[in-house]
């Protein structure tokens, strides 16, 4: 029986997580898996799997065995080191822009590890007003008519950045693009909704798609990336990549066959 250690900062995975799903699988298939701060010594293969955008190099847990990690030189997911959008006081842009965290995931994984009244009430009054609050409003990125509508505070503080916003449309509809991978294996969708934020809660549609651009294939190799999620939007026949998720979650079928092909991208990791 093989068995995969997964290094992570909490005792179990979330239930919503993709690898928590592919675990159950896994199992199905005679593959054990155990979750710990450190690599099990016994372990096949190992996945470095801690949710937070900037790891250092005493975070991550060393292998007891000569096996490289899965996704083990993913350490920095930030969306400055790969954004093609963002834009500056003096940029030459006169569109839309949206202002987002630089953390991944509306920077909550790191917000949650280190709560404070102050954050609390903070993010509390951004939902009546995010520009007297100096903070952005819980789970979402405002967009904003120009560069010259952003607050001065946003530019001073580097926990920001501000991209151009530059949504892919299908009629009145927004879309958004993934790329889901483990090794080979992997699939790709399409989202589609009123909202300019596109995701999960707001889609009102989707389709599946069979191909990956070239560009993003490559974009993870340079990347490092062995197992996460890629969103993308097509401009011109050409993506444009707006986050890399190294801890990607799941709320669809849980019995998808899709799901089930991208478990079987382990078995290139396993001796």
């Amino acid at each position: 029986m093989s068995i995969i250690s997964i290094a992570c900062a909490a005792p179990r995975l979330p239930e919503s997580s993709v690898l928590k799903l592919l675990t159950d699988i896994w199992r199905e298939r005679g593959i054990e898996s155990v979750t710990g701060t450190a690599y099990a010594p016994q372990a096949d293969a190992c996945i470095l799997h801690i949710d937070r955008t900037r790891l250092a190099a005493n975070d991550v847990p060393t292998p007891h065995r000569d096996i490289r990690p899965i996704n083990g030189d993913v350490l920095d997911i930030s969306k400055r080191l790969f954004s093609v959008l963002e834009v500056r006081p003096g940029s030459d842009w006169d569109g839309e822009v949206i202002v987002k965290t630089n953390l991944n995931h509306f920077g909550l994984p790191e917000y949650r590890s280190t709560p404070s009244l102050s954050n609390r009430l903070r993010r509390r009054a951004a939902g009546v007003s995010w520009r007297m609050a100096r903070t952005l409003p819980d789970r979402t990125y405002p967009v904003l008519p120009s560069i010259r509508r952003v607050p001065g505070w946003v530019w001073d503080n580097p926990d920001y950045i501000v991209e151009k916003f530059m949504p892919e449309r299908e009629g009145e509809l927004y879309c958004l693009r993934g790329w889901m991978f483990l090794g080979n294996a992997g699939y790709g969708w399409r989202l589609f909704s009123t909202d300019p934020l596109v995701k999960t809660g707001t889609m009102v549609g989707h389709e599946f798609l069979t191909e990956v651009p070239d560009e993003l294939v490559e974009l993870r190799k340079k990347s490092n990336f062995d197992f996460g999620k890629f969103d993308y939007v097509m401009h011109h026949g050409k993506p444009i990549l707006l986050d890399m998720n190294k801890t990607p979650a799941y709320s669809g079928d849980r019995s998808s066959p899709r799901l089930r092909k991208l478990a079987g991208g382990i078995e290139e990791f396993l001796p």
